[in-house]
């Protein structure tokens, strides 16, 4: 863990803006790559090697069952050993595996033949999602969680602009893969994280504390004065402000123990049935369903993550204002719509007010989740938590592209599953709605015990 200490007066750009910086600028070419990025790949992977789209959909969702499984393990280490190390282990292991995915085909040892299908799944949901999850998923989000409290939702909403930004990487690799073919490009991508991830991952810290800093940039000053305002409006007759939920740092297990935590599972994990299954099937819809150009589907799926930019702003920012439990509800209503103007689109005017309402509705929910768990649970084992938070959305995750893809497979359409994913997120709001901010075990004075 980094034990440095700084004694420092109040600088006039807060070292905690740097760290969402440097962890939005990962976000623009790692999520360009793997998460957004993938749809691409997808296509090219079922051209070439001719499996069914429920196949590979399996791929992904697999690398979501191991996401899911490492979870809690990576998020105690993130917690552990700080967010610069973890960071850049994280990124070794994920571009050695776009380099050897580049090479990726059908093998034997001895007697044992694995193949093609086989290898790739081993490769893409094995390794390198076990790099991508650490790297690129907990490293990031926990060094910002920890920088920030009052700011929290706006420091998110910045940092998940990076994956916003990384729709001109997915428009960029879908013009590379039908350039020079999408093995190529997989090289090109390992090469780019050496070369572009691991130097910026340096930029990264555990916790204020440790630099002589506190979250938000405050000083001392600042906390005795809203100490005192505090103390003031408790005088005045509201026994609720005795009670800083947002700087108490619940334990695993209180996390574990509260409805909050169980309705935010269930809530989200049907939201991620079914988000995780539009990016993945996105581009085989446009292009097979619709017959779009595949560079035209890119651009869309790549206008999509984009367009995403202002709803992770407008949402992230509001969350600090607003409940961002209500905001959340909001912008799965929005998802559920969207998805409904996919399945009717019959023209490519159609799909682009897909990608302008979708977009922004997807968009806003990221920053306002992670700010939640950060405003519910506290900074101390915020990596562990979301970590659990990822295991327990294995289900839906894992069954969500595997199921859009056994309906294409079988039906030759993909509308009775966005029909139940419009159904899943609805029931999901319902869940949201009850997830209210949980109460800490005791009264604890402002600080809380970070």
């Amino acid at each position: 863990m980094e034990t440095k200490r700084i004694s420092i007066n109040r600088p006039r750009i807060f070292y905690g803006w740097y760290i969402v910086a440097a962890a939005a600028a990962i976000n623009v070419y790692g999520a360009g790559v793997w998460f957004y990025g993938f749809p691409i790949f997808y296509k090219a992977l079922l051209d070439e090697f001719g499996w069914t789209a429920a196949a590979g959909a399996l791929v992904i969702s697999l690398s979501r069952l191991e996401g899911g499984l490492e979870g809690p393990i990576i998020g105690w280490a993130v917690d552990k050993f700080g967010p610069r190390l973890m960071a850049i282990i994280g990124a070794i292991i994920t571009g050695i595996g776009f380099m050897v995915m580049s090479r990726v085909s059908e093998f034997s040892i001895g007697p044992i033949h694995v193949s093609s299908f086989v290898a790739f799944v081993l490769l893409y949901a094995g390794w390198m999602s076990i790099g991508y999850n650490t790297g690129f998923g907990h490293a990031s989000m926990a060094s910002v969680n920890a920088w920030f409290i009052r700011k929290r939702s706006r420091a998110f909403a910045i940092f998940s602009v990076g994956a916003g930004g990384s729709g001109f990487t997915v428009f960029l690799l879908g013009y590379l893969v039908d350039r020079v073919g999408w093995r190529d490009t997989a090289f090109l991508a390992g090469v780019g994280i050496f070369i572009i991830i691991i130097p910026i991952s340096l930029l990264l810290r555990h916790k204020p504390e440790q630099y002589g800093y506190l979250p938000d940039g405050d000083t001392k000053d600042d906390l005795l004065t809203a100490q005192t305002a505090r103390d003031d409006s408790i005088k005045k007759g509201h026994p609720s402000d005795t009670i800083v939920p947002d700087n108490y740092d619940f334990s695993v297990k209180e996390s574990l123990q509260s409805f909050a935590f169980w309705m935010l599972i269930l809530g989200t994990g049907a939201r991620a049935f079914a988000m995780t299954s539009i990016v993945v099937h996105q581009i085989v819809y446009l292009t097979e369903v619709r017959d779009i150009p595949l560079v035209q589907a890119s651009a869309a799926l790549g206008g999509m993550v984009s367009i995403s930019i202002i709803g992770r702003l407008g949402f992230g920012i509001l969350g600090d204002y607003i409940d961002k439990r209500h905001l959340l509800i909001g912008t799965i209503l929005l998802q559920a719509v969207g998805v409904y103007i996919l399945m009717t689109a019959t023209s490519l005017g159609m799909v682009w007010v897909f990608v302008v309402v979708y977009g922004i509705a997807y968009g806003g929910a990221i920053p306002v989740y992670m700010a939640i768990i950060g405003e519910y649970f506290g900074r101390k084992n915020y990596a562990t938590i979301r970590g659990f938070n990822q295991l327990f959305h294995i289900p839906t995750t894992v069954a969500g592209p595997v199921f859009a893809g056994w309906i294409y497979d079988t039906t030759g359409s993909y509308n009775f599953a966005f029909s139940i994913f419009i159904a899943t997120m609805l029931i999901g709001v319902g869940f949201i709605f009850f997830a209210r901010k949980p109460i800490p075990p005791m009264s604890v004075p402002l600080g809380g015990n970070a």
